[in-house]
């Protein structure tokens, strides 16, 4: 079997990371070629594996000129593959990708379509760069597959017309991280974030858990790199120097990643939005407990699995109208402004009722999750705390399933699975006929992703 395998780059981690491990859990049951934009960088499996078309890297150019993917694969593979495997073609990175899909599907070329991130997921700017392309981002056929990594995606792909028997849920390959000895019991607790402090990852929420367990050592592992997100990010490391909370900045910088990962008591995530989820997978295999913030859209498929994330909490209450910060106010007004200009920014008309449905949906009993808060008002409650400790009454709950949870993360979504799962939907796509091609309503999909109750402050 054939397979002819595109993305816009090869670098470290991401996407290559997972086109490494199908490729590699394939074996030798397919022979795969890597279509990419550019050459990798870095030591990778894939070196000789990789075929470069220039014009497939990132692009904001509407023009749309010709890849001509196909005629490229005849010539590495000696005639036609006998699939695509397509990664994140509508993300709005390069148009011409996009483009070149509905030409390969308007060719019969049987293509699986994984989607890892959606320009309609708080990523205007891709989703502009599309243009007009905008009506055919998801092509409908019998000899077109689409690959999601969670339920949700499934869901919302659905809801916009894909039918369910071209939907496969393809959740990542984890592997096996370093196992090691817990520290001494003596020892301050060390709870390890290992993660690129992005605004999604919520460092503020990392901020406050060191403000209510300061006989405990938190560490991030990687600062940003971005620099629009290293401003905020150093507004954050100021920030906890200036109240003095025992936080280490880029440990990463320090000790490798392994290293972190022994050290470690626990790993912790405040993550309010990821993908797919392997925060919540490999701590267990390293054999250290995780603690912090459940992501039950993401990590309902691991628990279907028998994944214990029990302690984990879902919401980080904060009531608004507390004498402490007075923040009220600041948050609705900030809610309506954002919330605004977020539909704005995809071309959609608003309505006040957006609004009120968003009140509605995101304020319980008066509270709200800390984690939807902008870091101005996060950082008024962790100086509040800081000053009087009651003011918030929570723990972080450790877990007693390690040793369960290890077994289910290396038994569902290890190498072994993962390649027969990929394996059996190539060939439910292999046995598919041609037929003619249509489009889901793109529009229904960015409905589903524009739900007022979704918002969040940290990612307009």
């Amino acid at each position: 079997m054939k397979i002819a395998i595109v993305h816009y780059h090869a670098r470290p981690g991401g996407v290559t990371r997972v086109v490494e491990r199908a490729v590699e859990s394939l074996g030798d049951r397919a022979h795969c070629l890597f279509f990419t934009g550019e050459a990798a960088r870095g030591a990778t499996p894939l070196q000789k594996k990789i075929r470069v078309l220039p014009n497939l890297g990132y692009s904001t150019d509407k023009s749309v000129q010709p890849l001509e993917l196909l005629k490229r694969a005849r010539g590495a593979f000696g005639g036609e593959p006998d699939l695509w495997h397509i990664h994140n073609h509508c993300l709005g990175k390069n148009p011409a990708l996009t483009q070149e899909v509905s030409n390969l599907a308007m060719t019969g070329q049987k293509i699986l379509l994984q989607i890892h991130d959606f320009a309609e997921d708080g990523r205007p700017d891709n989703y502009s760069n599309l243009g007009k392309l905008k009506k055919r981002l998801y092509p409908v056929a019998p000899h077109i597959h689409y690959a999601a990594l969670n339920q949700r995606d499934v869901e919302f792909l659905k809801a916009a017309g894909i039918p369910e028997e071209n939907l496969h849920l393809l959740p990542n390959a984890v592997s096996p991280l370093p196992n090691s000895e817990p520290r001494t019991p003596n020892s301050e607790p060390l709870y390890v974030y290992p993660c690129r402090a992005i605004r999604r990852k919520i460092i503020g929420e990392l901020l406050l858990w060191s403000t209510l367990m300061p006989e405990a050592q938190f560490a991030i592992t990687l600062a940003p790199k971005n620099p629009e997100v290293k401003a905020i990010y150093d507004a954050w490391t100021a920030f906890a120097a200036d109240l003095g909370l025992n936080v280490e900045f880029d440990a990463g910088a320090k000790s490798s990643f392994e290293e972190m990962i022994a050290k470690a008591d626990a790993l912790i995530t405040t993550s309010v939005a990821e993908g797919f989820g392997l925060a919540f997978l490999e701590p267990w295999l390293a054999g250290k407990p995780l603690v912090g913030r459940n992501l039950p859209e993401i990590t309902g498929d691991f628990a279907e699995h028998g994944l214990d994330l029990s302690n984990l909490y879902n919401r980080l209450p904060v009531p608004l109208s507390s004498n402490a910060w007075k923040i009220e106010d600041e948050f609705f007004q900030g809610l309506e402004k954002s919330l605004r200009a977020a539909y704005e920014a995809y071309g959609r008309e608003w309505h006040d009722a957006l609004f009120e449905e968003a009140r509605a949906e995101l304020v319980q009993d008066g509270q709200v999750d800390f984690g939807i808060l902008d870091e101005e008002m996060q950082r008024t409650i962790i100086r509040a705390v800081k000053a009087d400790p009651s003011l918030i009454d929570l723990s972080l709950q450790i877990s007693e399933a390690v040793e369960t949870n290890r077994q289910v993360a290396e038994r569902a979504y290890g190498p072994v699975a993962y390649g027969d799962h990929l394996f059996s939907i190539y060939g439910k796509l292999m046995s598919a006929k041609p037929g003619t091609v249509g489009y889901a309503d793109g529009e229904k999909l960015l409905d589903q992703f524009l739900q007022p109750q979704r918002f969040n402050l940290l990612r307009t």
